[in-house]
């Protein structure tokens, strides 16, 4: 004698008859897709798919300032003391600084 429980297979051969020929409304698919739980994964797959705009002109503008930044070295609106010897027709110009500068 076959002891098996078959509750659960002939509940869903019924489910299935009953509702083979149903369908389910766009707006009926799209509420369903928007309460679901979703995974880590999708999360984040969500996360690194979304658009990021930025605008042109300040984009440019925070470009041209770090490149403005990077370019011009530090000790230039320093004040420096400057003295200028003159041997025949040569100058030799000693500058007088506190810091070394490294270019």
């Amino acid at each position: 004698m076959d002891k098996k429980d078959n509750l659960g297979k002939e509940i869903k051969s019924i489910m299935e008859e009953e509702t083979f020929d149903m369908t389910l409304s766009q707006a009926a698919v799209d509420n369903i897709f928007r309460n679901r739980k979703k995974t880590l994964g999708q999360k984040i797959s969500d996360f690194l798919n979304t658009e990021v705009r930025i605008p042109l002109a300040p984009a440019i503008i925070g470009f041209a300032v770090l490149f403005i930044l990077t370019a011009i070295p530090g000790d230039v609106f320093k004040p420096q003391k400057e003295r200028v010897i003159e041997i025949g027709s040569s100058q030799i110009i000693m500058k007088e600084s506190d810091e070394v500068n490294r270019k």
